[in-house]
């Protein structure tokens, strides 16, 4: 019962971080950046944990932390005012930077 708990606590703590950061800059895009890369490297520093923790801070704080929906949108609005190629940029450039934070985090914790 305390991981359920827990969990939830760390995925409102999650989701209210994101709402903060992606609000702060206009556009959000660049908010929901920072959060998915943070969020990456988070992980990657998880790497090799086990039991509750993982699923509290793994799970819940940074599955709420980070925002798939958000990127595709973002994503599809920078294609609509930008065309493909900014769209394309936008998208390459979180998912280079989100496998880089992960790996760091990874090899951090290791």
């Amino acid at each position: 019962m305390t991981t359920v708990v827990l969990f939830a606590l760390a995925a409102g703590t999650g989701a209210a971080v994101r709402g903060a950061v992606v609000h702060i800059w206009p556009g959000g895009h660049r908010g929901t950046l920072v959060v998915n890369v943070a969020g990456s490297l988070a992980l990657g520093l998880l790497a090799g944990w086990s039991g509750p923790t993982v699923t509290i801070l793994g799970s819940g704080a940074l599955g709420a932390l980070t925002t798939f929906s958000t990127f595709a949108a973002d994503a599809a609005d920078a294609a609509e005012e930008g065309g493909l190629v900014r769209g394309a940029v936008y998208v390459g450039a979180i998912l280079t930077l989100g496998m880089a934070a992960a790996f760091t985090g990874i090899a951090i914790s290791t």
